[in-house]
């Protein structure tokens, strides 16, 4: 974890510094002292990055992801789930492909997203979110330029050129594209109704479909600060593109679907 790492050197030293250069420093001192410039360089990241997303347009079209404003979103995911105390374990990553594809999961939390940012770094992943993401102060600014794009679940030509959007940035960039077909949170575990826009993307794409199970995201909250949290993300099966471009759209959904509810049960 390089944000930590980072965090904790500087902290030292400042605390070192503080120690070597105030004579009235005592030592049972040392540790609150730690604790405090620790908590000051966090606060100073996130105010460089806040003003630097000043200087960042958000009404250009992106034409490339900017791979800085993605290091920046995967180091800071990591630190949060870190903090958050969750302990993410991937099985069936050898089955990710080579290529760029569209990664389909269900939604527990909205831990989901940041869970497989913080664990997928090898990979160039963005996700389709929700439109009002992209207005969150730097949060909106930063993801928008590491290829992220907000869906209009409200209106349906809108959406559909966002998936065309998302699709073109797919192939002329080769980047990950993640989405959670139900739209929203599920609140007791069972799958919701798809909506077609995850397949349109992918045929659109033309890119194979990762089929992921998330599990435990939404003990997140519950259990901080005082119980770590298990969470497991599973790559259960690859859909490569020539079968994605065979099947229909509802196939796709039906396929999906039934797979995720199979590996849910478990």
């Amino acid at each position: 974890m390089l944000l930590n790492l980072c965090l904790l050197i500087a902290s030292a030293l400042s605390t070192l510094s503080l120690y070597l250069g105030a004579a009235s420093l005592s030592y049972w001192l040392i540790l609150p002292v730690f604790v405090m410039l620790y908590a000051a360089w966090a606060v100073i990241y996130l105010l460089v990055l806040f003003i630097s997303s000043l200087f960042m347009p958000t009404k250009e079209p992106i034409k490339k992801p900017k791979e800085v404003c993605r290091f920046f979103i995967v180091e800071t995911m990591e630190y949060v789930m870190g903090l958050m105390r969750t302990k993410i374990t991937v099985k069936g990553r050898e089955k990710m492909p080579a290529e760029a594809c569209v990664m389909i999961s269900n939604h527990r939390s909205c831990f989901d997203p940041m869970s497989a940012l913080a664990v997928f770094k090898e990979r160039r992943l963005a996700f389709i979110s929700k439109e009002s993401n992209m207005k969150i102060p730097l949060v909106g600014t930063y993801i928008y330029h590491a290829g992220f794009f907000g869906i209009d679940r409200e209106n349906g030509m809108r959406a559909l050129r966002t998936l065309k959007s998302a699709a073109e940035l797919m192939k002329s960039t080769e980047i990950d594209m993640g989405i959670y077909p139900e739209g929203t949170r599920s609140k007791t575990g069972e799958l919701l109704e798809f909506k077609p826009g995850a397949f349109l993307l992918a045929k659109r794409a033309d890119a194979p479909v990762v089929i992921m199970a998330t599990r435990g995201t939404e003990k997140v909250v519950k259990n901080f600060p005082f119980r770590s949290t298990a969470v497991e993300l599973e790559i259960l099966e690859v859909i490569e593109k020539e079968r994605v471009k065979a099947l229909s759209i509802d196939e796709l959904n039906a396929y999906v679907r039934e797979v995720l509810e199979n590996a849910l049960r478990k």
